[in-house]
């Protein structure tokens, strides 16, 4: 065992030793400003990663501190050259500032070196129309276009300008719902800021913090979501927490496209009709599940800069690399908290997460080791021993709330018509996925079938077990995402996940892969056999 929890290599690298009693604090410490980037035996390989660096100093954060974290964990003085590239990160936070209101905007550059280089760079040639002493005058349409196309060339813009106050609405919190400590402390450092991202656990009450930032700015706002599913759990959620009367809270679809003092409504709904949702006179974007904000958004987000907007998120991580802009248009993390530490506390469930290793036939293996690059992870995911494994943890968990929940509709709808448990996917009508939910809820049934749909923002909070047959290839994301489904405080605050894979194929890379987010949280991953159920 290292005599360290971390150790700190010349090129930025932290190796954190997952077997050292200091594991978890460590990670915990240094998640703030570094990424994981993999999870290789016994060891968790991060990166400092500007981003993560930019985003602590848009809290406050600074590089002396991350230097004294560092060294402390690995009880050795940082090398030179790790300790400039924080410190020249860092400070790169501040020298680029938008100043002034909502609808006069100045671009101010506070290092001399850098005033000739950007109006020069045809990037920004739509930012720098009128030089004033002291920098820029900028459309102010352009404010979230502008700060994405800075943060892509390397240089955060703080942003210190006022914003629209939107028109006033009253809404008052009703005291019979009491907030958690951390969610109290969550709603105080957004109001503290115009603009941030609050990262908490699945089963934390997100929702909540987002319906208590809304009582207290007490303006027109619009909440922006996943799904159907989620906007309706938004909107009952409102009427339950505030004093709102069910006329002032509209979910904007396309049947019923009205708008209210408080709108919720969906990304896909935004992208189609972007152009009356963005002119309303908001004093408040509420984005839900913000890590999922879709590219074609980003356009509509950049037109919403100019009001006081605030992202709700689990995961800030996306496969597409594309956090960067999440953080440009929404702005620096300000408020988060490891999911082991809710854990301990008991805000959310104790989780064990177990992986399986199931075989494939010979027919099997022929045909996976025949098949193009492409197709064989569909083939190993869809291997059917799963079935078999499936109802095993059934017996096992015998009168235990269970979810299982994959990828493939065809192996769903295989497993359903083995078992007799009923199903839900995307193709299931509203009538039919409330049925079978507030059956699940209620303990009428305790097994329940879903697909994709289930991901995210989904309210089961008895299920107690859950079960991924299949996943999206090497999605951390969707990983940590579907360990939320369990993660809601219950009576026995326990709760079991057990991922499902084929061993020797390209489902074991993806499992790792899609592992890395919840190995930095400090869960680990207990592998076993199919014949050790």
């Amino acid at each position: 065992m290292s005599s360290a929890a971390l150790q700190i290599l010349a090129d930025g690298k932290l190796i954190v030793d997952s077997q050292h009693p200091q594991a978890i604090a460590t990670l915990q410490s240094i998640q703030s400003f570094s990424l994981v980037e993999a999870y290789v035996g016994r060891y968790v390989r991060c990166r400092l990663h500007r981003t993560a660096l930019w985003g602590a100093a848009g809290r406050g954060i600074s590089a002396a501190t991350i230097i004294d974290t560092l060294a402390t964990a690995s009880g050795a003085a940082l090398d030179e050259r790790v300790q400039r590239t924080i410190e020249t990160l860092m400070r790169r936070w501040g020298q680029v500032v938008l100043t002034g209101s909502a609808t006069t905007l100045f671009l101010q550059i506070s290092e001399p070196t850098l005033i000739p280089r950007f109006p020069h760079d045809p990037t920004f040639s739509e930012f720098f129309d009128t030089p004033t002493d002291n920098g820029w005058q900028i459309n102010p349409l352009l404010r979230g276009a502008l700060k994405q196309a800075f943060w892509r060339k390397g240089w955060p813009v703080a942003d210190h300008a006022t914003l629209l106050d939107g028109t006033a609405f009253a809404c008052t919190w009703r005291n019979t719902i009491a907030l958690r400590p951390y969610q109290q402390a969550a709603v105080a450092a957004c109001v503290e800021h115009s603009h941030g991202v609050v990262a908490l656990p699945p089963g934390s009450g997100k929702t909540y913090i987002g319906v208590a930032v809304l009582s207290h700015i007490q303006r027109t706002t619009l909440i922006i979501t996943t799904s159907r599913a989620a906007a309706q759990q938004w909107y009952d959620s409102v009427l339950a927490a505030t004093d709102c009367a069910p006329a002032d809270v509209a979910i904007y679809r396309g049947t019923t496209a009205t708008l209210a003092p408080i709108t919720i409504t969906t990304y896909q709904q935004l992208i189609a009709r972007t152009s009356r949702c963005a002119e309303a006179d908001w004093g408040l974007i509420l984005y839900d599940e913000v890590h999922t904000l879709p590219a074609p958004v980003f356009r509509s987000t950049a037109m919403l800069n100019s009001r006081r907007r605030y992202g709700l998120s689990a995961t800030l991580i996306r496969e597409d690399g594309r956090i960067g802009d999440v953080f440009s248009l929404i702005g620096p993390l300000r408020y988060s908290l490891p999911w082991r530490q809710l854990e301990q506390q008991g805000f959310i469930a104790a989780a064990r997460c177990i992986e399986v290793r199931v075989q494939l036939t010979a027919n099997e293996r022929a045909s996976y080791l025949g098949a193009l690059s492409r197709q064989q992870g569909s083939l190993a995911a869809q291997t059917a021993a799963k079935y078999a494994v499936v109802q095993r943890i059934r017996q096992r968990h015998a009168g235990e709330p269970l979810l299982v929940i994959g990828h493939y509709l065809a192996q769903l709808h295989a497993l359903a018509d083995l078992t007799g448990w009923p199903l839900v996917t995307g193709e299931s009508d509203s009538e039919t996925r409330a049925h079978w939910f507030n059956a699940f809820r209620a303990g009428d049934i305790d097994c329940l079938i879903l697909s994709r749909v289930g991901n995210q923002a989904l309210d089961l909070p008895s299920a107690s077990v859950l079960v991924q047959i299949s996943g999206s290839f090497g999605s951390r994301q969707e990983e940590a995402q579907r360990l939320g489904r369990v993660l809601r405080p219950k009576a026995s605050n326990t709760a079991l996940f057990y991922t499902l894979v084929s061993a020797q194929t390209r489902e074991v890379d993806d499992a790792w892969q899609r592992q890395r987010f919840l190995t930095a949280q400090g869960y680990t991953y207990q592998i076993i056999n199919e014949d050790e159920l």
